[in-house]
This record gives structure tokens, sequence and C-alpha cells, in this order.
């Protein structure tokens, strides 16, 4: 099962290397254009660099809420569990203290 995944993924590889490279043709009227404006040149960069980083904000966002609500979540279920012990308080919530 394994093998034939790999020969597929492989003979894909072979057949993107194998077709005509038309689009990295565009790379060099972009270069010409950007460099008689420096200013641009710099916007442009800096545009590059933002639709990069991108990807990765979007998922740390959300893999930070996943986490920050799990950890709510087991330290509320700690509470339940064990009402005598005090649960240390997140940020922006009053502590869970063990009620008499």
């Amino acid at each position: 099962m394994f093998r034939s995944g790999l020969l597929v993924l492989i003979a894909a590889a072979a057949l993107i290397a194998l077709l005509p490279a038309d689009g990295s043709a565009q790379c060099s009227m972009c270069r010409t254009a950007l460099e008689q404006n420096e200013e641009v040149a710099a916007s442009f960069n800096n545009a590059i660099l933002f639709l990069l980083a991108m990807p990765y904000a979007v998922f740390a966002s959300g893999a930070g809420y996943v986490l920050v609500s799990r950890r709510r979540r087991a330290q509320k279920a700690v509470a339940v569990r064990a009402p005598e012990v005090a649960a240390p308080a997140i940020r922006g919530e009053e502590p869970i203290a063990a009620t008499p």
C-alpha cells in the first residue's frame, strides 16, 4: 500500500518536472518592471513577505485558540472533580476556589 502511494508521488513529480515552464517567464518581466523604481520594488517585496506570513498566522491563531480552550476545559474539570483544591485563574477570570 505504501509503495504504490510512493510510486504515484514519484510519477506525479516526474510529470510536473517535464511540463513546459512557461509560468517562470513572468519573473523576468517583473524584475524589469521593478528595477526602474526602488520604492515600488520594496513595496512588492513587503507584499510578498506579507502573503508568505499569512497562512502561518492563521494556523497559529487556530492552534492557539484550541490550546487555550483545552487548557481552560481541563482546569474546570479538575476544579469539578476536586473542589477542595483551588485552581489558578486564567487571565480575565476569577479564581476557582473551594466552596466550604
